[in-house]
């Protein structure tokens, strides 16, 4: 009986050798180049007097809100035109707008106008070097010679530029009406001409 078991043992051990058999030996797969570290680029330096990136579109009526300016411009006063010539000052307040207040003093013709000109403009909140404004503003004109004071209602509109530092220009038209003592002349087209500073 053993060595009918011995002898089955014997016939069965080459079928279990093959079936545990599972081929030749893999290679191990080779280790992951390592990684290198990139440095970070570092960021060109600021140009002088430039705004910080979050605030590059802000206006820049909203970072300097006193106005300072002379104006070149001309006026009519009982029909007769002449060339005036003025100073005027404006603050900033909210959204762009800007109460304003000029002096001025027109001359050319035989009689002598001093003007009080009170006004409010709104400057259109948009970046850049030209910035677009509308305005309206009332008029009073003492004149000498013994005529009577003229007033008048405006509106205006025109470009503001920023130009050099604080150094601003501005160029427009107005249309006045005088609504007091006129005679001749009570509605016309005048050309406005400033330059200042904004503080």
């Amino acid at each position: 009986m053993r060595r009918t078991l011995l002898a089955l043992l014997l016939a069965l051990s080459p079928g279990l050798a093959l079936a545990q058999y599972v081929g030749p030996a893999q290679p191990l797969p080779p280790p992951p180049p390592p990684v290198e570290e990139v440095e970070p680029v570092p960021e060109p330096p600021a140009r002088p007097g430039a705004l910080p990136p979050a605030q590059e579109s802000v206006p820049e009526w909203s970072l300097r809100r006193l106005r300072l300016w002379g104006t070149l411009g001309a006026t009519f006063a009982y029909g007769q035109g002449s060339v005036s010539l003025g100073a005027g000052v404006g603050y900033f307040v909210l959204g762009g707008l800007l109460p304003t207040l000029d002096l001025a003093v027109a001359f050319g013709s035989s009689q002598s106008v001093f003007m009080v000109k009170p006004g409010l403009d709104w400057f259109l909140p948009v970046p850049g070097g030209v910035v677009p404004f509308v305005g309206g503003y009332y008029a009073h004109w003492f004149i000498s010679g013994g005529s009577l004071p003229q007033d008048a209602w405006g509106a205006r509109g025109g470009f503001s530029f920023a130009s050099v530092g604080p150094v601003t220009f501005l160029l427009g038209v107005a249309y006045e009406r005088v609504f007091t003592n006129c005679t001749g002349v009570c509605a016309y087209w005048v050309p406005q001409v400033a330059a200042g500073f904004a503080l």
